[in-house]
């Protein structure tokens, strides 16, 4: 199974225009089989112009441009993350699908290296939403604005080929919709890398939805 990638927080400032731009491009120009993105791709445009703009200005090395541009990475850093993982949705596995979005991306039966996660989430938890057919998943990362793969299970847990991919989050929570009322909902999380390689699965935990 192919994913694209999702986490760009490694990268050099230097790197982060010309994938953007190629990204931005490509699910414009695929728009049929991308059709509903998080952001609009004119949106997503306006956050990489906001970046090459910031990023040229802090050349001058004054504090507020530089400032700018720390703020100016985050939002695009964030939008990729948010495209990527609409992505992976779409694609489902599937390398093909995966290129024509423009998103580099690598093979999760073989991992990218580049000094290995050890961190595995920990106390990962359940909450009950009062909109029906919806959860909150919380757990606890290791302090950084990595990214975490969420994956749902609605059937036995102890079988691999159950498991789905459900989104890529940060921020130690994810808030889930389009489940089945009455199922049973088993959540695990992962940590990935700034090159695709991910950690260990968390211990899974369950709740019934509503």
């Amino acid at each position: 199974m192919f994913k694209a990638r999702v986490n760009f927080s490694g990268e050099p400032d230097g790197n982060l225009s010309g994938p953007s731009h190629n990204i931005q491009e490509k699910m414009d120009a695929n728009a049929a089989t991308f059709t509903g993105p998080p952001l609009t791709m004119a949106a997503f445009l306006a956050v990489i112009d906001a970046w090459d703009l910031a990023l040229q200005k802090a050349e001058d090395r004054s504090r507020d441009h530089i400032t700018a541009k720390n703020n100016a990475r985050t939002d695009l850093e964030d939008a990729l993350r948010r495209l990527g993982g609409y992505v992976n949705t779409i694609a489902q596995g599937d390398l093909a699908t995966i290129e024509l979005s423009g998103f580099p991306s690598y093979d999760t039966n073989h991992p990218q290296t580049g000094g290995g996660v050890a961190f595995v989430p920990q106390n990962v938890r359940l909450e009950r939403s009062p909109v029906s057919g919806a959860a909150t998943v919380k757990w606890q990362g290791d302090g950084s604005r990595a990214v975490y793969e969420v994956q749902i299970n609605t059937s036995d847990p102890n079988v691999a080929a159950n498991w789905s991919y459900k989104g890529s989050f940060t921020g130690g929570r994810a808030d889930l919709s389009g489940l089945t009322p009455g199922a049973t909902l088993w959540v695990r999380v992962r940590k990935i890398g700034t090159k695709g390689e991910t950690g260990g699965w968390s211990d899974p935990a369950s709740i019934m939805v509503t």
